[in-house]
């Protein structure tokens, strides 16, 4: 029936996970590894005790057995039952696992439930110069984040630590009822009978953090921000890796940030978004192993704008999980949120090459935009070429890559890709922009009109538009005004009549008007050396035009547009007497 079940290799996969413990608890109870347990008779509230961890795999299994022993010789049989040793490794061998390593978290909790064991210990123990130390938790089975932390024990003989901590289990289970008469309270929404019963249980125990934890949960249910944040920190003090307390001030913490941001307290929010960092580091710090919890974390960080505070979290998961497409994937984003570029092109990389499905559209754009930022045009260049080349369709790829192509000074290159990125998508902005920009680059004047023209057709703002015609006309009154060239002024007459039929603006006016004096003056002068009836007629319609703009241009710049309004009467009869002259 269970032949293609694989055991081991699924305990290897999902150790760190809520499925893995789902597939744990399946995979024991599939092999009638809790058969014995479920024989007993016996009556008291059970308590399990796995191996420790430790440098030494016997010593593990050794201090495990010695606090069994001394919790059973120090508890009656009718309030505690400890969990025997051989009903623990019966499960463990009967689902594939060794008895003499360390159980991962998740795997702890299912087979504590396996085992029928409300609580659990976990724990490390070390040899010292003077004996032996153990550090350890108890653990209810219920939600493996609540744990009480147990005082420290060491003593010249094994036996001796393990005494210790067996006292302070009993001492810890004080408060279990008492949190468990809360816990239900506040699942029925009975906030207060759920402060009473936290703080009941707390009374016996002051150092009682299980039910401190519950107590948070039920001021938490009545809004009691001020309060879920003093017993919260008090937790913290003596058990800095609480989850629950960590969880909970990150969630009061983002609640009240949000609202002094709508009502407009940049202060209050500050201080709230400092305290909100150091709760979201010292809850990656709990437990480094937990991977999807140090992600949840480093997404937040992004959310806060602090992506950098992220990079050491990001950087000690890929080399603790070298490999790990999904750890790639989140350090690449991580990386470039915090515009640290090199690390990010290596991460990418790597995570391409590990991945090669990671390598789309959108990751060759970053990756671009990466080496562009690094001011390295012609590597962002390559890689958007070879976006390109693997995804000609897509158009935002091609408008990146035209923009590459652009800042790397191969224009007509760029020209080219950003005619592409236009015909792959009509209707952005940043693709009109890019072509008219490269056209003007390369004196492509005609076709620059025509694009901004097109742009309008297909529904670019105006405003923008009018502005980019401006600037243009801006940039060859200019010109003109250091080459003295006609054409420099004509071209800014286009521009300017263009802007300003875009979007009306006293500066288009103005300079309109100043442009066309400007032509004007020229003609006049060369009509009369070459006694042309072509440029005496251009200087004629240039000042008419120049009339016409000035006294609007006026409004922004009266000084000026008076002084060239004053100026145009005394070319007028020249101008006039030249086409009587020279235009029969």
């Amino acid at each position: 029936m269970f032949t293609d079940l694989e055991v081991i290799p699924l305990k290897a996969r999902l150790r760190h996970s809520r499925l893995g413990l789902v597939a744990l608890a399946a995979v024991l109870t599939a092999f009638g590894a809790s058969s014995a347990v479920a024989q007993s008779t016996r009556t008291g509230d059970r308590v399990m005790i796995p191996t420790l961890q430790s440098s030494d795999k016997d010593l593990g299994v050794q201090a495990a057995e010695a606090i069994r022993s001394q919790l059973q010789k120090q508890t009656n049989l009718r309030d505690l039952v400890v969990v025997p040793k051989a009903d623990i490794n019966n499960s463990l061998i009967s689902s594939g696992y060794t008895t003499t390593e360390a159980l991962a978290p998740g795997d702890a909790k299912a087979l504590a439930t396996l085992v029928r064991a409300p609580q659990y210990l976990e724990g490390t123990v070390s040899k010292t110069p003077s004996g032996y130390k153990i550090d350890s938790r108890l653990i209810i089975s219920r939600d493996m984040s609540r744990g009480q932390v147990l005082p420290t024990a060491q003593g010249a003989k094994l036996d001796d630590a393990a005494s210790q901590v067996a006292r302070s289990i009993q001492d810890s289970r004080r408060q279990l009822a008492g949190e468990e008469t809360c816990h239900n309270a506040v699942a029925q929404g009975n906030y207060q009978a759920g402060v009473a019963a936290a703080r009941s249980a707390m009374s016996g125990y002051p150092n009682a953090n299980i039910a401190a934890a519950c107590l948070i949960d039920a001021y938490a249910g009545l809004k009691m921000d001020d309060s879920v944040i003093a017993v919260s920190e008090r937790i913290r003090a003596s058990d800095p890796r609480n989850i629950p307390a960590l969880r909970r001030l990150i969630t009061t913490y983002r609640a009240r940030i949000d609202a002094s941001q709508s009502k407009g307290d940049p202060v209050r929010a500050k201080a709230d978004t400092t305290k909100l960092l150091e709760a979201l580091g010292a809850l990656a710090a709990s437990d480094p192993t937990n991977i999807k919890q140090v992600q949840d974390v480093v997404n937040e960080y992004a959310s806060l704008g602090h992506a950098a505070d992220a990079i050491p979290l990001v950087r000690d998961l890929v080399q603790n999980n070298p490999g790990d497409p999904q750890l790639l994937n989140l350090a690449w984003l991580v990386y470039l949120n915090a515009k640290d570029f090199n690390d990010a092109i290596n991460v990418g990389n790597e995570m391409v090459r590990v991945d090669t499905a990671a390598a789309t559209a959108d990751y060759y754009a970053r990756l671009a935009g990466a080496y562009s930022a690094m001011n390295q045009p012609q590597k962002a260049s390559e890689a958007a070429a070879r976006g390109v080349a693997k995804f000609p369709n897509d158009p935002n790829l091609a408008l990146f890559h035209a923009q590459a192509l652009y800042k790397a000074g191969n224009l007509q290159l760029a020209l080219d890709a950003a005619k592409k990125a236009v015909a792959a998508n009509p209707k952005n902005p940043n693709g009109y922009f890019l072509l008219a920009t490269i056209q003007g680059a390369l004196n492509q004047y005609d076709d620059l009109i025509n694009t901004l023209n097109q742009a309008k057709l297909n529904g670019v703002d105006p405003t923008a538009l009018s502005q980019f015609a401006l600037q243009q006309g801006s940039n060859a009154y200019k010109a003109g005004q250091g080459s003295k060239d006609r054409a420099d002024f004509q071209r800014a007459i286009r521009f300017l009549q263009l802007s300003d039929q875009l979007q009306s603006s006293a500066d288009a006016k103005f300079l309109l008007g100043a442009s066309a004096f400007s032509l004007g003056q020229s003609a006049t002068i060369d009509a009369n050396e070459k006694r042309s009836c072509d440029l005496a007629k251009t200087a004629r319609d240039a000042f008419t035009l120049a009339q016409a703009n000035l006294p609007a241009g006026g409004q922004k710049y009266p000084n000026e547009a008076a002084q060239l309004l004053t100026a145009i009467p005394q070319f007028t009869p020249a101008v006039d007497n030249e086409v009587k002259r020279f235009c029969k």
